[in-house]
């Protein structure tokens, strides 16, 4: 019988935010990639700011392809690496939600752009607090 503490536990847990966060990142970062203007409309930014910003797919497609790389990282780093993967994820997630509240507080982007910002966020803090409480 397993304890909550042993190894099963740290490995189950791991299992669990990687893909849970990691598929989150490769699911959103390519849909963003195919469909820039499309996914920004769906997370709350005003239509006619999308429409005619020629930089907007590039900004897009780049943050995109940095959540691709990053959940790909999370869904096959193994434990040692999980932990640092998990701090960069979650420093970099911070940034993003900084962005879109901003955007937020200044009328370019929805309430619930900032909502699932937020909750990203908190989902990924959970899983960095969660890293540091293992032995």
């Amino acid at each position: 019988m397993s304890q909550r503490g042993g190894t099963g536990h740290v490995e189950r847990v791991w299992w669990d935010q990687r893909r849970t966060i990691g598929g989150l990142s490769v699911w959103l970062g390519t849909v963003a990639l195919f469909a820039p203007r499309a996914m920004t409309r769906l997370l709350g930014v005003r239509a006619d700011a999308t429409r005619h910003d020629a930089a907007l797919p590039l900004l897009v497609r780049l943050v995109a392809a940095r959540n691709i790389a990053l959940g790909a990282a999370l869904l096959v780093s193994p434990p040692p690496q999980a932990r640092r993967t998990s701090e960069v994820t979650f420093l970099l997630t911070g940034l993003d939600a900084a962005a879109v509240l901003t955007a937020w507080r200044t009328g370019d982007a929805a309430g619930r752009s900032a909502a699932l910002s937020l909750l990203v966020l908190g989902l990924t803090a959970v899983g960095v607090v969660q890293w540091h409480r293992q032995p």
